[in-house]
């Protein structure tokens, strides 16, 4: 489909977690006496976790997902694993806050795939779950089947507007000798496959020292690694994990304002691309929802490490397609098994941040959004040719 004039193509934001978004302004301060580090964010986290109920949880998720839309994302997979109730009994409805994300994002109007994250044990060793983990739990491999049998039967489920996937949590919670089976489950039902791997050193380090293989290893020797699985963070990986990644065809979501945001670290991105590994984007916990912000601090990140400009390029020698087009459209989609047909995104050429550049005859909307882009340009959006945003607001607002 031809792109009018002015537009550009949606983005897609292939790891959310909603709920996430109401630690935003909370998370921002620290004893100065003691360390700080994504351990003890998690922490808050937890608490924040075992607070919402489903209709909570709902409407934080319509929350995010407008202000998504209002900053050019047309696309979200959500890595769900909130799925009891707070005191860690089953719903009634096995899969109630599954639907409730769902439910949310047709409200808000974008397109959805709930990736159902499998969450079964505390540790390596199989430590047991905490109390405040229990919400997260899948009992057994059996339960996900079931799970996959109902999102199957769900009629919001069309594949266009919404979709479902599974989520392996982290190669932490979930039994190696569950990796395989997973991994088999989603390509027999054609869905997507997403796992949190090598955002901590300390988890690779304990991966290797429990397991002898890094956690990119273990989903490889496994079965877990194919061109339906998506890698989330990938942020300590060696060089053997990087050509697992681009023998099997599976992608890497980087996540720039979050991993920045906990303090991970910095990925391979230039060794990524080199190898042809297809990267998306994230906003992850959304301590920022900027799609433009995201693409910038990849490609900044990037240079910085490598010491060299304009990293991520097309066959052109370009910036902006590579990152606007190709990483934050086309590969998020397929991340996400999403079609994108009619997802578009209007920038205002005349704000103050387009206009009055000398020297700039030859750039683009897109070469000048890739730099100085953030979503007060956005001024419109469309999702399958429809209109949710309009002068910059969402239309439920």
């Amino acid at each position: 489909m031809a792109v009018p004039a002015g537009w550009i193509r949606g983005f897609a934001n292939g790891h959310s977690h909603a709920f996430q978004r109401q630690l935003r302004g909370l998370v921002q301060r620290r004893d100065p006496s003691l360390n700080d580090s994504f351990w003890t964010w998690r922490e808050k986290m937890y608490a924040i976790s075992g607070t919402m109920d489903v209709n909570e949880l709902e409407n934080a998720a319509r929350s995010c997902y407008i202000e998504m839309l209002e900053a050019g994302y047309t696309a979200v997979g959500e890595f769900h694993y909130v799925h009891h109730q707070a005191n860690g009994q089953p719903h009634e409805d096995s899969v109630a806050t599954s639907r409730a994300m769902m439910r949310a994002a047709k409200q808000a109007g974008i397109r959805i795939n709930l990736l159902y994250t499998i969450y079964n044990r505390g540790g390596f060793e199989d430590e047991p779950l905490s109390e405040r983990q229990a919400r997260f739990r899948a009992p057994d491999f059996e339960s996900v089947e079931r799970v996959v049998d109902t999102l199957s039967q769900e009629p919001m489920v069309d594949g266009k507007s919404v979709a479902f996937g599974l989520a392996i949590h982290s190669v932490r919670a979930v039994p190696p000798a569950w990796l395989g089976p997973i991994g088999e489950l989603t390509r027999s039902h054609g869905i997507m496959l997403h796992a949190h791997a090598s955002e901590q050193k300390i988890e690779v380090d304990e991966c290797w020292e429990k397991l002898g293989v890094s956690p990119i290893g273990l989903l490889e020797r496994e079965g877990a690694l194919s061109d339906n699985t998506t890698i989330v963070h990938g942020t300590w990986l060696d060089d053997a994990d990087i050509s697992m990644l681009s023998r099997t065809s599976a992608g890497v979501c980087l996540c720039p304002t979050t991993e920045g945001d906990l303090g991970d670290g910095v990925p391979r991105t230039s060794d990524l691309n080199d190898a042809g590994v297809r990267l998306s984007i994230g906003s992850d916990s959304h301590a920022v929802i900027d799609p433009f912000m995201e693409l910038k601090m990849a490609e900044y990140q990037a240079r910085a490490a490598t010491q060299q400009r304009c990293v991520l390029i097309d066959q052109a020698g370009c910036v902006a397609p590579k990152l606007l087009d190709e990483i934050g459209h086309t590969n998020g989609y397929i991340a996400l098994g999403l079609p994108g047909d009619g997802d578009l995104v209007l920038l205002d050429a005349d704000a103050r941040a387009m206009t009055n550049l000398n020297g700039t005859e030859g750039a683009t909307v897109a070469d000048m959004a890739m730099t100085a882009g953030h979503p007060g340009l956005v001024s419109g959006v469309r999702v399958g040719g429809v209109d949710v945003v309009v002068d910059g607001v969402h239309l439920e607002r």
